[in-house]
């Protein structure tokens, strides 16, 4: 196995094509910037994608077993993705080296596109939760004119839209659970205090022992 050819380094490296640099244009320095910020985006939403799909399919168990690895997975990839958010909002500090007037140097080449498109950030905020409900003007977000998604990327976000998300199986699994019923809370209450009662009787010297 070779470096280069593991990271598939040939495709990667060769997918930044600025259009500013086409024959015909005036070259915009900060558009190669502009395309590695956002393509570096992009992958990271992949990997946060990757990891959702695992923590999905924990919590779309039937049954989730407590004392297994699972849950332990959960919380280790769902604090991953917590720290891939962070390294994401870090990157705005690198936009910001480049100016408005930088940026407008190459921007009427990209239109119509736009942020707005990226149909991997979409499918993120639908896997944890935002529904379209909860969106302002929500005929903005489903359309395939200009500025729009195209209608293969519309028809793939509205399949990941209509499957339970992150938010509902969580409360899903909750209401699984057996806190609110009546009879464990008091058997909880007698075994609490049973054991404040130990705690209570020893000493700091003992308790530190025992620690």
């Amino acid at each position: 196995m070779y470096y280069s050819s593991y990271l598939r380094l040939d495709k990667i490296l060769d997918a930044q094509q600025p259009e500013s640099f086409k024959q015909g244009n005036e070259p915009a320095h900060d558009e190669m910037l502009f395309i590695i910020v956002h393509q570096t985006y992009e992958l990271w939403f992949k990997q946060i994608i990757f990891e959702l799909d695992y923590i999905l399919s924990v919590f779309k168990k039937q049954k989730i077993d407590d004392n297994s690895e699972d849950l332990n997975l959960v919380r280790h990839r769902l604090n991953r993705i917590i720290h891939i958010l962070e390294l994401l909002n870090q990157q705005v500090a690198l936009i910001e080296t480049m100016t408005p007037l930088d940026f407008l140097e190459f921007r009427n080449l990209l239109t119509p596109s736009s942020g707005f498109q990226s149909l991997q950030f979409r499918i993120v905020e639908s896997l944890l939760g935002l529904g379209m409900q909860n969106r302002y003007k929500t005929e903005y977000y489903s359309r395939t004119n200009e500025g729009g998604f195209e209608p293969k990327d519309l028809e793939q976000l509205q399949k990941a839209e209509s499957e339970p998300n992150l938010l509902f199986l969580i409360n899903q699994w909750l209401e699984r659970m057996p806190f609110f019923d009546e009879l464990y809370w008091k058997e909880f209450k007698g075994t609490a205090e049973k054991r404040m009662s130990i705690f209570s009787g020893m000493n700091t010297a003992t308790f530190i022992g025992v620690a």
